[in-house]
């Protein structure tokens, strides 16, 4: 008996349960009459039914939404038969012209091809906020009680209705936006707050483009809504569920794109965001910012960006975004079609929690706080600009003073060439002196019984050997030029006349090469050893490869740097040394080095010396023209860059852990080009002990 006592008693309190969950369903959908026409899709609606309050105690009700347009037009082109609507009742086409409409009438400034291509952008999403019927009715109802108080007459009201029908005579056509000059917003008539009067709505034709329009029946949703105005303020009975269309149930949205700014940071662009005129005050604009802010809505990201208005920079700086000039330029590239607007940006704490509330805390700590950091962004930012300001006025003092080396420049080779014309003229005076001395001195009475060949040519030699050293000196200078030019010694074979021989050009080429040598010795620190040039052997080059030379010259990108080098090579093949003089350098006598393969050349003959046969080493003139600096080593290397003629390395006896100031004289530079390069001279050279 216990047993089956206990079996009824379970049985009815089962019963007891399943009654109870019944009558809780059937009160449950006796609370939500309207949920039939407000069914949401899964995974759109991002929260509950949300209440909005103004400071008047007015409320207003409404279920936030976040819409792919772009994804759900797309799926409804390629399946037209199913129903993928985010709202029951409401077709994805009348939800985004009612959107784009709500955008059109607050950013005037925005044409309507550009707010469609906004909102229906690849990553585009939009936050909606949207009104159940029940609550759209009776906000319909209050507003057509207000309406009808504010009347004055009948008049007024024929007007209206005269206007009305004026606008619904719009030949719907082709059913898509095209921009007209000079007319006012397609939706004027759809979310005008006011009332206000509709204008006439004119088509033109549109011309044909390859993108996608997502505007295709702009003109049915827009006669549906002005029918449905007019049915409403003309209609005497209460407003039912027909009259109420998209365009009275959204009171808010907001557009955002994800984007990645330089391909690495994620930011989060909010292009659009408005509120109804008649719902601000009530802290949606606020809510649509926090969901944006919040990652499980918009993902992970390093920044919140927007173009704002200026008129509503006041507004995001209450919610944490920042209008710093210099902050804002990393997402400049952000600026598109924005106009008349002020870049802003906000970002989040290092932990990532971002509690909007927070942001706007009253108390004396949170303003000293904002104050402090208001100071410290005025003087950075005149930091900043006192920087610019300065660097500008070097860039301007360089380029003046460039301008006058330029001009210093030309006036010292004017100078040169008037100083190498009185030398010549010295040179010649002197030659025609010694030779009237030794006209004068043959043909003296009996010169040819007192005087033999052998003692004229010893006091011809002493004359010669009076030169003062400084004279010769003076001469070293100006011949420089010159000895460039020379072909060959005075008895080479390529002369067809030979010209007597000049004892004297000789020597002040021998003077100069030698003190060039030693005193780049000596600044060489490492060099402790003294070294002195036994012999000088001049290039006998062809006038095709001087000319082929020059012409390279002529055209580097900067003529005048020229200077000369001594070649490091050589060491693998010295008899190729003797060929250089003759014909020039070839691509054969390139090396492959650390920083390319070319020909190498250093400013220190000690640092030459060490890729070049024993004591023999080759002096150059190179044609540098605009020199690049490089410090990577790259063995594949074949040529400058292209604003560029030569480079300059660390150079292949370099090392890392050298920093000193010695690691300057291992610098090489790298020519590219044979033509570049001028062979001048080989120079044998020994140890001074060992001359001695």
């Amino acid at each position: 008996m216990a047993a089956e006592s206990d079996k009824l008693f379970e049985i009815t309190r089962t019963s007891e349960e399943l009654s109870k969950l019944a009558s809780n369903l059937l009160d449950l959908e006796e609370q939500l009459p309207c949920n039939r026409n407000q069914v949401i899709r899964p995974g759109s609606q991002l929260s509950e039914k949300l209440h909005f309050h103004d400071k008047n105690g007015n409320v207003v009700s409404a279920y936030p939404v976040i819409v792919d347009f772009r994804r759900l037009l797309q799926l409804h082109n390629t399946n037209p038969y199913h129903n993928n609507d985010v709202i029951s009742g409401i077709s994805n086409d009348n939800l985004l012209h009612a959107v784009v409409g709500l955008y059109d009438i607050a950013l005037s400034e925005m044409t309507l091809d550009v707010l469609y291509a906004t909102v229906c952008e690849k990553w585009a999403r939009t936050i909606v906020l949207v009104q159940d019927m029940k609550d759209a009715v009776k906000d319909a109802e209050f507003r057509k009680k207000e309406k009808k108080e504010q009347m004055n007459g009948k008049s007024e009201s024929d007007d209206e209705s005269n206007k009305l029908d004026e606008k619904l005579n719009v030949d719907i056509g082709d059913d898509k936006y095209e921009e007209e000059e000079g007319s006012p917003s397609k939706f004027e008539g759809v979310f005008s707050d006011v009332e206000d009067d509709e204008e006439d709505d004119d088509e033109e034709e549109e011309d044909e483009s390859d993108e996608e329009d997502f505007s295709v029946g702009i003109h049915s949703f827009i006669k549906s809504a002005v029918t449905r105005r007019k049915q409403r303020n003309v209609k005497e009975t209460s407003l039912d569920e027909h009259d109420i269309g998209v365009e009275s149930r959204i009171i808010g949205c907001l557009t955002f794109e994800k984007k990645y700014v330089r391909h690495k940071e994620r930011v989060v662009h909010l292009t659009i965001v408005t509120v109804r005129p008649r719902y601000r005050k009530y802290g949606i604009g606020k809510y649509l910012l926090s969901q944006v802010i919040d990652s499980s809505v918009s993902g992970q990201y390093e920044a919140i960006v927007v173009h704002a208005d200026n008129g509503a920079v006041e507004f995001f700086q209450k919610f944490g975004f920042s209008d710093d000039v210099v902050l804002n330029s990393r997402w400049s590239e952000l600026a598109e079609q924005f106009t008349n607007c002020t870049l802003m940006c906000y970002l989040p704490g290092f932990t990532g929690h971002t509690v909007l509330s927070a942001i706007n805390l009253p108390g004396l700590e949170v303003y000293e706080m904002d104050q402090e950091l208001k100071k410290w962004k005025d003087k950075t930012l005149e930091s900043y600009q006192a920087q610019i300001t300065c660097v500008m006025r070097m860039k301007q003092e360089i380029f003046n003073l460039q301008k006058k080396v330029k001009c210093q420049d030309n006036m010292i080779k004017m100078l040169a060439v008037e100083n190498e014309k009185v030398k010549q003229e010295k040179i010649i005076l002197e030659k025609e002196l010694m030779i009237q001395k030794l006209n004068t001195r043959t043909n003296m009475p009996g010169g040819e019984e007192e005087l033999s060949t052998s003692e004229l040519i010893t006091r011809l030699q002493e004359e010669v050997n009076k030169l003062e050293c400084s004279d010769i000196r003076l001469q070293i200078g100006s011949r420089i030029e010159e000895y460039k030019d020379l072909d060959v010694f005075p008895m080479s074979p390529l002369r067809k006349h030979q010209e007597p021989y000049d004892h004297m050009m000789d020597a002040a080429l021998f003077y100069d090469i030698s003190q060039q040598f030693k005193e780049a010795m000596h600044a060489d620190p490492c060099i402790k050893i003294q070294y002195e040039v036994t012999s000088v052997h001049k290039a006998t080059l062809s006038n095709e490869v001087k000319d082929r030379y020059k012409t390279a010259t002529l055209a580097l990108h900067d003529s005048n740097m020229v200077t000369q080098l001594y070649y490091c090579g050589g060491l693998e093949n010295p008899q190729r040394l003797n060929q250089i003089m003759q014909t020039g350098f070839t691509e054969q006598d390139f090396s492959h080095g650390e920083f390319g393969r070319g020909l190498y050349f250093s400013k220190y003959p000690s640092r030459a010396a060490q890729f070049s046969a024993f004591s023999i080493l080759v002096l150059v003139e190179v044609g540098l023209g605009s020199v690049e600096t490089v410090t990577k080593p790259d063995r594949a290397r074949t040529k400058p860059s292209s604003d560029a003629d030569s480079i300059i390395t660390p150079g292949r006896l370099y090392k890392l852990e050298d920093e000193t100031h010695e690691s300057m004289f291992n610098q090489e530079y790298v020519i590219f080009n044979t033509k570049q390069i001028l062979p001048l001279c080989l120079i044998n050279y020994v140890t001074a002990d060992h001359g001695s």
